[in-house]
This record gives structure tokens, sequence and C-alpha cells, in this order.
């Protein structure tokens, strides 16, 4: 740690060190309990994909001597993952528990003002642990979403390009924060950069295989995809199913991009309030995990990072307190073990994740439009 940064965390109310002494304890008893007394079934394919990837094996195939389920990310976020491969099992599982864990704490600490990231950092810490008892990367996605939104505010554009495509290498979602640098006037060179990163860490295992056999593991990969396309997990399309209508994934999350867009048309007039820049982050987040068609719990601290995020950025109100404690008791504590079973076989998963989450992005959605409305009635009115 540079000495100006080790100042400045010095400075840093204590509190909020505490909270990070928190995080890296949390880090360290998730490790004990999945990566000791249990298998660590997410990381063990993680970490046997970096082995597959150099061997020249297809990624994509299902080894149960390695683990218990496909690998479905990037031949990139193979390579990448070496770090943690090389390691010993729990030494590798620590060290990645640790680094999804403070990337979202100092995601937050860069996004907000200090006393507003340190109830962020206390609200997201839930979801978090869930997402690490699962070793996903859920927590380092959302980080990478808030990283990528700070870097473009403050015209770091090869930095939030780097976070775009390491999103996007992960989980292909967050290339919605593409849409966080269209209000600049710098808005092509601005893409441009995130689509060359992007670019560039897709053909980085060509690092450690020859061109033919990563075109080859990119034609495995897409394969998988698309039989993945009809399990439609704990969102928006999940419920259409649910209802009765069997209808493709990709036309309801073309219509879900659309409205986000529109969104951000209408506001780009009040886009030099920070706020309303927050607010949108907000959504866009809670978006990425609504209208994901794989989205499972483990994916709600993106959600609820968009969502403390958008609670933290728009006035006090009764129904957007309501809101917020409804919804974060829904998904977020719900499946906590200290509820009683009873409560859980009554609350069943849907009324626990897909519908609480896809009311918040509705909720959201009207606020950002009548907040819109209501400004151009006083401008009218003035």
């Amino acid at each position: 740690m540079a000495p100006k940064r080790l100042a400045a965390f010095v400075k840093q109310p204590r509190a909020e060190q505490w909270l990070l002494v928190v995080y890296v304890a949390a880090a360290l008893v998730v490790t004990v309990q999945r990566g000791v007394f249990r298998f660590a079934n997410d990381f063990a394919i993680f970490r046997a994909s970096f082995w597959n990837l150099i061997a020249g094996r297809d990624l994509y195939l299902l080894r149960l001597d390695q683990a218990d389920d496909l690998f479905k990310y990037s031949p990139s976020f193979a390579l990448l993952f070496g770090p943690f491969a090389v390691l010993p099992f729990a030494a590798g599982l620590f060290l990645w528990n640790v680094v999804n864990a403070l990337a979202l704490f100092f995601a937050l600490r860069l996004l907000l003002l200090p006393e507003k990231a340190l109830v962020a950092q206390a609200l997201v810490f839930l979801p978090m642990l869930r997402s690490m008892q699962s070793s996903q990367s859920n927590a380092l996605v959302a980080a990478l979403i808030i990283f990528a939104f700070v870097c473009y505010e403050r015209g770091w554009l090869w930095r939030a390009g780097i976070a775009v495509g390491l999103g996007a290498i992960t989980k292909i979602f967050p290339l919605a924060a593409l849409m966080f640098p269209l209000p600049r006037p710098d808005r092509v060179r601005a893409v441009l950069i995130s689509v060359l990163t992007t670019v560039v860490l897709l053909a980085l295992p060509l690092l450690v295989v020859s061109p033919h056999t990563l075109i080859a593991q990119y034609l495995s990969w897409s394969a998988l995809e698309k039989t993945e396309t009809s399990q439609l997990g704990s969102s928006v399309m999940g419920l259409f199913r649910d209802a009765g209508l069997a209808w493709p994934a990709w036309p309801i999350q073309l219509v879900g991009c659309a409205i986000v867009l529109g969104v951000l048309i209408a506001r780009l007039r009040d886009w030099d309030d920070r706020q309303v820049r927050l607010q949108f982050l907000g959504f866009v987040m809670v978006f990425c995990v609504v209208f994901n068609h794989r989205a499972e719990r483990q994916s709600a601290v993106i959600a609820i990072s968009g969502m403390v995020i958008w609670y933290l950025a728009s006035p006090r109100a009764a129904w957007r307190t309501s809101l917020f404690v409804i919804v974060y008791a829904l998904v977020s504590l719900s499946g906590a073990g200290f509820i009683p079973g009873s409560i859980k076989r009554v609350l069943v998963h849907q009324v626990r994740f897909p519908i609480p989450l896809t009311v918040l992005w509705l909720a959201m959605l009207g606020q950002l439009a009548v907040a819109r409305n209501a400004m151009r009635a006083i401008v009218k009115a003035g």
C-alpha cells in the first residue's frame, strides 16, 4: 500500500477500519468453512479451468474428477485465474475470497462519501457473504461495474475500459456499464477504448495457447451458452415462465435494454446532478440481475449493492424506505440460516428473490421517469 493511501486509511473513521477487519475475517472464516471442512465446488471449477486451458483441454466439458459442474466463463477468465490456481487449494480460496470482498468494499469507498460508504459497506455485507460462501464472482462483478462508473466520472477512460473488459470476460452483462460514458462529450472514444480493452482481454489466452486452440475454446463456449439460454434462473424471464408464458429470453432482455437506454436519454439534461447519476447506476445494477436469464440467489449482491446506492442517492421518503426494508429483508435476510424453516416454506423462492427485485426495478424506473416529468413541470411553471 502506497504511503499516501496508507495515511488516508489511518485517517478513516475507526468504524470503517473495523468493518474492513470484519470483511477480511469473513473471508478467512468462509475459507475454513468451505475450503477445509467442505468442498468449494465453484472455486474448484475456476481453479481447474486454468490448468485445463494451459494443457489445451476443452474447458467446457464436465470432468467429475475435478468438480461437480461445468465451467461457464470465458477462456480469458480461466487464464486470469492463474494466480489463485497455482497456490494450494485453501490459500488460493482465501485469496479469491479476499479479492472479492475487498474489491466491493473499496469500490463503494471510491463511489460514496465516507459516511454513506460506511452504511453501504455494512448493508452489502450479508449478500456479499452469501456469494463468497459459494466462491462466486458476483461481488467482484459488482465492484467492477461500480469502478467503471467512477472511472468514467473522473475521465479515467482506460481504467474504465479495463474494468468493463474484466467484467465482460467474467459475466457478459457487465457490458451494461458501457451506458455510463454515453452522456460524455468523448463518448465515442470512451466506448472504443472499452471495446478495444475487451478484445485484448479476450485474446489474452494466446499467450499460452495457439490461435486454433483458442478459437476451438470459444466455439465450445458458444455451444454451451446456446444450451444455457433455455434454462431460466431467478429473473423476470423466469417469472414469465412460471406464469405460463414460454417466451424466449432475448426479446424480454432487449425490451429491458431499450428501457434503460430510454431512461438515460430522458435524463441527459440532468446528468450534471450526481444524485441522478448514482440513481441510474443503481438502476443499471438491479437491471443486470433482473434481466439476467441465469440469475441466482448468489447474484443478490449485485442487485442489493445497486439498491443501496440508489437509496442513499435519493431523498428520504416513506415509500422508498418501506420498499428498501421489504426488499432487503426478502432478498438478503429470508435465506439466512437463522430464519426458521417454516417461514422459508411460506415465502417461496419467487417471493424471496425475483419478485421483490422486479418490483424494486420498476419503482426505480418510475422514480427516474416521474422525477424528470416533475422537473419539466417546475421549469414550465417558472
